[in-house]
């Protein structure tokens, strides 16, 4: 039996019922970018009314991130291995909720662990609805267009976040800005029961969920995020007990992988030069992004006298030029070497987040609005070359894992921007210069990012080893047309 998004030739087109399907599973990217995105405009408030000190304050924001990061693998495994569609509508579910308890929290803990339900919920949807994608959309145009769309979702959520966040919370409340989801979780609920297929497979996985490499990972990102949130603000001592004990866990987690017959993470793409550079530019890049916006959105509204909703329209160019420019920066990926794009884009934000460092002591359209421009105008040149990198590095079969390998370091690395950034405030409050110690710290992580990926991508081994997986992927096609 054919569905009416197919022709009586078995040929594939977009109708009502297709575009229907697409747009509810590229609700996962879009709850995604307007968490990341509302959350900046929601914090003052959040401090206002719960009278929270800035290491809880950050964990506010860095929790979800840090959730989504240390879980995104595991998600994917466990949609591959308890159905697709059934593991997407349990990720949207358990979002919903979390954005509820998020509403309905009277305590700092209560609602930075409901923001941590949330990073839940995303990462159990987000591989779902890609692999939905996939199974739903043939191969070629379709498939293309349909993850093209999918991207754009992204930018989309993060502009929307900030103006509809800001909106809520500038007329109802920053709890408003948690709640508008519980409803749209509902809708996305109730509509992807109906649209999306069921799957048909039914033999049972071969591999077990591996619970203990998960474990290791999750615990031991949050707690190096937690240590770092913590410096200047609680017993050095303990705070080095607390990282060490991170770092131990996330060592053990590598050791295991290595071991693994069907690892998580397999460690042939973490020592590839083309995926380390990949990872390095998007964590190092989405650290200075992520702090800058949350020094410079809590700045606004608490010393400047912005608006929720003015700080959010302030940084909505920066959002716009991702979702513009992205399009054509893809184009250009496909003409251009990926490292030569990565390195520009790199620079691009480099140059972005050495203005903001002044956005606090100059104005919004001579300051603020060129250094939001010209990081927006970065992420868009670089995130495409980041991703052709990733899947360069990888074989045809860990193309999935090179993705969410990717994306899991963007986002911890905006976890671990959001915590350092807030320990260098505490540690060094005065300025610098044109600004800040911490938007300082901003700099220095696109700038060692920058540096790193330089080194990574020099003509040589690294250009070698990315020609010989390049061989190996069309190798691999051929046989598979045979």
């Amino acid at each position: 039996m054919t569905t009416s998004s197919q022709t009586a030739t078995g040929g594939f087109r977009f109708d009502a019922w297709a575009w229907t399907k697409l747009l509810v599973l590229c609700t996962a990217i879009l709850f995604e970018g307007m968490s990341l995105s509302s959350i900046n405009v929601q914090l003052a408030g959040i401090q206002r009314t719960l009278d929270l000190p800035p290491d809880q304050l950050q964990l506010v924001a860095s929790s979800f991130l840090t959730m989504y990061a240390a879980l995104l693998l595991a998600g994917g495994k466990c949609a591959d291995q308890w159905g697709h569609r059934r593991m997407f509508l349990v990720g949207v579910g358990i979002f919903g909720a979390g954005s509820l308890g998020a509403a309905l929290s009277q305590e700092a803990i209560l609602l930075i662990t409901a923001r941590a339900v949330q990073g839940v919920g995303s990462a159990i949807t987000a591989p779902a609805a890609v692999a939905l994608i996939i199974r739903g959309f043939p191969e070629g145009a379709p498939r293309n267009r349909a993850l093209g769309v999918f991207s754009a979702m992204g930018a989309a959520g993060f502009s929307l976040g900030v103006v509809v966040g800001g909106l809520l919370t500038e007329g109802v409340g920053w709890r408003a800005a948690f709640l508008v989801y519980v409803p749209m979780s509902l809708v996305v609920l109730a509509t992807g029961t109906r649209v999306l297929d069921r799957e048909t497979d039914t033999q049972p996985p071969q591999n077990r969920m591996p619970w203990l490499p998960a474990l290791l990972i999750t615990s031991g990102l949050i707690a190096v995020v937690y240590a770092v949130g913590r410096v200047g603000t609680g017993s050095l001592t303990v705070i080095a007990l607390i990282a060490a004990v991170g770092s131990a866990a996330v060592i053990a987690f590598l050791i295991i992988q290595a071991k693994a017959p069907a690892p998580l993470l397999p460690l042939s793409l973490v020592t590839n030069r083309r995926m380390a550079a990949a990872c390095l530019a998007l964590g190092g890049a989405f650290a200075a992004i992520t702090g800058a916006m949350f020094l410079v959105a809590t700045d606004l509204q608490e010393r400047q006298g912005y608006s929720a909703l003015a700080a959010g329209l302030a940084f909505l160019p920066q959002g716009l030029a991702v979702g513009l420019l992205s399009t054509p920066a893809a184009r250009m990926a496909n003409r251009r070497p990926a490292p030569r794009l990565l390195l520009a884009g790199l620079t691009v934000i480099t140059a972005g987040q050495l203005l903001y460092t002044t956005v606090e002591q100059g104005g919004y359209i001579t300051h603020l609005l060129p250094a939001a421009l010209l990081v927006g105008t970065g992420i868009a040149i670089a995130y495409p070359a980041s991703v052709m990198l990733a899947s360069e590095a990888a074989s045809l079969d860990d193309q999935g894992t090179a993705s969410g390998f990717l994306v899991t370091c963007q986002q911890a690395g905006g976890a671990l921007g959001v915590a350092a950034v807030t320990g260098i405030q505490s540690i060094a409050p005065g300025t610098f210069w044109t600004g800040s110690y911490s938007l300082w710290g901003c700099f220095a992580f696109a700038a060692a990012s920058l540096l790193g990926c330089v080194l990574l991508l020099l003509p040589g081994k690294g250009r070698k080893s990315g020609a010989t997986a390049e061989a190996q992927h069309t190798a691999q096609r051929a046989e598979r047309t045979q």
